[in-house]
Parts: structure tokens; sequence; C-alpha cells
């Protein structure tokens, strides 16, 4: 059989989103199984445990995978408390680490120790909008330059267009780039609850084709032009920011570091200066930090995010100071792209990891993009101290192998 016609057999057993409503979730299991037993062909169970499901058929085929066939398991462990101070006010949280790396859970566990004994970690966050850049082009640079000049005139009319496919969504800015005859034009809006990427798109599509209605000579080339950017590494989500823009910081005694992470506040920024600065300088890296995309993968996994965000939410930036009696952390995260609502967060495993981490208590999107951003340093904390102990090598081989 070709490969064509094995995609095109599969794919007739994929109902179209159309067929999928509440009142056909026997239709919807009967084409998964009749994928399965296309899969699985004359073999019996060799696909078992990934076939093993236990989702609403009809929800995920519906709204999160087509073609679904079954389900994947990954390990979750458990970090923390991790003490947390927002506003003077001090939270303690625990964090669902969704990962398969050996030693990763137990890595976080320590930096959550460290720094709670130290009397938690400082936050500080700033909401920056989920963004869509499409590119027009235009019959000239001149007739380009009166388009930016009509996107500035008009940006009131944003806001109407939004209204029309989301009463969640809020216009914030809009930025725009000239490239010879091409306009690159970077929509920021605010999703509420949501991540948004789905519902900044949907508007902006309807906003693209109200430029092109009052600019006849104007034409569309993408709705997506890679100046969003999105699940992609970009410095211009480094200056603007996507998502949430999150820092959080700490100091950490001398005691505390003898007693749970084995070094000194000297070894350990020794270790980061070498490493995360001069390192990165080294291999022309732009990201300053050590395991940021660990922590980050794990708590998207768990939490439901999309998990391609881990690209872009890797770039962020460790700071150490060495002070008398300790040492000062910190670490910028000028892009965790989260939500609470809507796409992966659904699910149910997810939902009641979210909920976990606040003891069965419901949080907004900005909580959880600052507890992302303090986990993230309690990696950092325990990795940087076990690079400076040389205990790194030892930890993996005790934790991260099948005894």
């Amino acid at each position: 059989m070709h490969d064509c016609d094995w995609a095109l057999r599969l794919l007739s057993y994929m109902p179209s989103r159309a067929r999928l409503t509440a009142t056909n979730a026997a239709q919807a299991r009967d084409e998964l199984k009749k994928r399965q037993q296309f899969l699985s062909s004359d073999q019996e169970n060799v696909f078992a445990d990934l076939f093993a499901n236990h989702l609403d058929v009809l929800s995920v085929s519906s709204k999160n995978c087509e073609n679904l066939v079954g389900s994947v398991e990954i390990p979750v462990g458990v970090a923390g408390p991790l003490k947390i101070i927002r506003d003077q006010t001090k939270t303690e949280y625990y964090l669902p680490l969704a990962t398969t790396e050996g030693a990763l859970v137990a890595s976080v566990n320590r930096g959550c120790k460290a720094l709670s004994l130290a009397g938690g970690v400082t936050v500080l966050s700033q909401k920056k909008g989920m963004s869509r850049a499409p590119v027009f082009a235009c019959k000239s640079g001149k007739e380009a330059l009166k388009l930016t000049a009509w996107l500035d005139k008009h940006q009131s009319l944003f806001q109407k267009i939004a209204d029309q496919t989301s009463q969640h969504l809020r216009f914030i800015t809009l930025q725009h780039w000239l490239r010879g005859r091409k306009v690159y034009a970077r929509f920021v809006f605010d999703p509420d609850q949501a991540m948004g990427m789905n519902m900044v798109t949907i508007a902006v599509e309807e906003i693209a084709q109200a430029v092109i209605q009052a600019n006849p000579q104007v034409e569309l080339l993408a709705l997506s032009s890679n100046v969003c950017t999105d699940k992609k590494d970009s410095l211009i989500n480094t200056i603007l920011g996507r998502g949430y823009w999150v820092q959080v910081e700490a100091f950490l005694p001398d005691k505390i570091i003898a007693s749970v992470l084995k070094t000194t506040a000297e070894k350990i920024f020794k270790a980061h200066l070498a490493k995360n600065l001069v390192g990165s300088n080294v291999a022309g890296s732009l990201s300053q930090n050590a395991q940021v995309a660990n922590v980050l993968a794990a708590l998207y996994l768990a939490t439901g995010q999309d998990p391609a965000h881990v690209v872009d939410g890797s770039r962020a930036f460790l700071s150490m100071e060495v002070e008398r009696g300790g040492l000062y952390v910190a670490l910028t995260l000028p892009n965790v792209v989260v939500g609470v609502v809507g796409g992966g967060t659904t699910l149910a495993a997810q939902t009641q990891a979210r909920l976990l981490i606040k003891k069965n208590q419901p949080m907004k999107a900005i909580e959880l993009a600052e507890v992302i951003g303090a986990a993230a340093l309690a990696g950092e904390v325990s990795l940087m101290a076990a690079l400076a102990s040389g205990d790194l090598a030892k930890a993996h081989a005790s934790l991260g192998r099948k005894k």
C-alpha cells in the first residue's frame, strides 16, 4: 500500500468537526475504535498501552486532537511546598511536574526547600497580552507607509471587531514595521484568563479583512508573519513580552546554602558566571539560565498548557549577586504563555493538577504564571548548587537510572 493510500484510509475514519456534537458521542467512540483496529491490523494488543484511553472521546476529538487513537501517560511528581510572597502576603504552593527525566522533581524539590527556608520567593508580574502579526503587501513603499498611517488612525475599530468575535478579548496595542513594500503589523490583545492564541488569531483575521476592504490595493500575504512571535525564539518577545512577564527573587543565607544545597554562595556564583553568562556567550545563546525549559515543560504538560511555548518561555535570565551573609538570586521570564481556560486546560487530569497547586483552590492565569516563574527559580538554584558542589552526575546516577 502506498503511503498516500494509507493516509487517505486513515483519514476516512476521522469525522468532521461539524458532525461531532453532543448527540453523537457513540459515533465518536466508533470512529476511534475503527482507527485503532486499522492501525493494529491483525496483531492484537500490540498497541494496548497507547490505545488505552480514559479521556472524553467526543470532547477531545472535537477541540483538542484530530484523528484520536489513544493517549500517552506521563509520570507526574510533586515538589514543594514553595513559599511565594505577593504584595506582602505569603502563600504555599505545590508543584505538579510531568516528566520522564529522573532527578528533575528531586532537584526542584530541593530548590523549593532552600527558598522556603530562606523566607520564600518574592514575585513581580505583568500581563503583556497575546499577539498576532499579519503581513500585508502594498504596491510601493509609499503606499505601505500610508497603510501604517491608516492602521494608527483606526485603532478604535480593532476593539469593535474583536467584540464581535469574543466578549473576553480586549485590544491593547499595535506596532508595525516596514520592509520594502510590506507592512508587518503586530496586534496585541488581553485574552482574559485564556492563553488566547486562537482567540486573537480569529479576531485578527476579521481585522485583516476590514483592512483589505478599506484599502483594496492591499493584499494579505499571511495572517501570521513570525513577528508575533509564536513558539520560536525571538528578541521582539524578549523586549516587548508575550503572555506574562514574571520576575522572581530571593535571598539565600549562607547557613541554608550550606545545610540544604551543600555548597557556598561564592561557589554557586562562580559556576553561574562561568556557565550562564560566559558559557552562554561562547555558545552564542541569548538565554542566560541553567534549566528553565525543564521546569516549564514539566508544569506546562501537567497543567494543560501548549508545550510548544516552552521554546519562547525558556528565554529567561538568571541573576546572582554574592552579598554579606548569603546570595541574592533572581530570574526574569519575559514570555510565560499560559492560561486557565480553553485548550488543554479543560482536560480532567490537567484541571486537577492545577487545583493541586493551591490545595484545591482555583487560581487565575497570572497567578499560575507567577508560580511557574518561582518553580523555575527553584530549579535554577538547585542545579547551580549541584554544579558548584560537583554532585550533578551523582544525582543523575542515583535518581535517573533504573535500579
